[in-house]
């Protein structure tokens, strides 16, 4: 017996993030559902993809200038890191995905990595198409496959510029306490 697929219903069905994101979640329609009725539903980590909490801080350390979000996703880039990078409500923290398998192994200042391991594991993940505040957004556009998520290689890069500044880059998310300013 075949079954015919079910019709698209949410716009999210077509967004090429959006099916990367809920490829591996147990009810996807459920995830596509908040994203239409603007919720932000949380998503299991450490199975398709683990995450890098990093302070803003930690990130934005080495910047000059004003730190607009174009100032950011270019630092970001220029570590070479293209896709997967949640902003925060209150833009303290950025959530970078990578490779799942990657929080075993990672041991760095500034930044905290969650996977399969962990016991809180979930991401509060935007709707794809949401670049912009107010609210969690996209600062880099979801990723699309795992081919173009980020590794340690790429977030310590991006951790190493922000080193230069003294007081800078030795933020750590701390959940519950409000990262100090230097």
């Amino acid at each position: 017996m075949t079954y015919s697929p079910l019709p698209v219903t949410y716009p999210t069905q077509r967004h090429p993030g959006a099916l990367w994101l809920v490829s591996r979640v147990l009810r996807p329609r459920e995830i596509h559902e908040e994203w239409a009725e603007g919720r932000t539903p949380a998503i299991e980590i450490g199975r398709r993809f683990d995450v890098i909490h990093l302070a803003a801080e930690a990130v934005e350390g080495g910047l000059d200038g004003v730190r607009t979000d174009d100032v950011v996703e270019a630092a970001f880039r220029a570590a070479g890191i293209a896709y997967g990078v949640v902003v925060t409500r209150r833009r303290d923290v950025y959530s970078v995905l990578v490779r799942a398998g990657t929080a075993r192994t990672w041991a760095a200042n500034g930044a905290r990595a969650v996977g399969i391991d962990d016991h809180l594991r979930y991401l509060r993940t935007p709707h794809p198409g949401r670049r912009e505040g107010p609210g969690d957004f996209w600062l880099l556009p979801p990723p699309h496959a795992d081919e173009v998520l980020a590794g340690a290689v790429e977030v310590r890069a991006l951790l190493a510029r922000s080193g230069g500044r003294p007081g800078r880059g030795e933020a750590t998310v701390t959940w519950g306490v409000r990262p100090s300013s230097a």
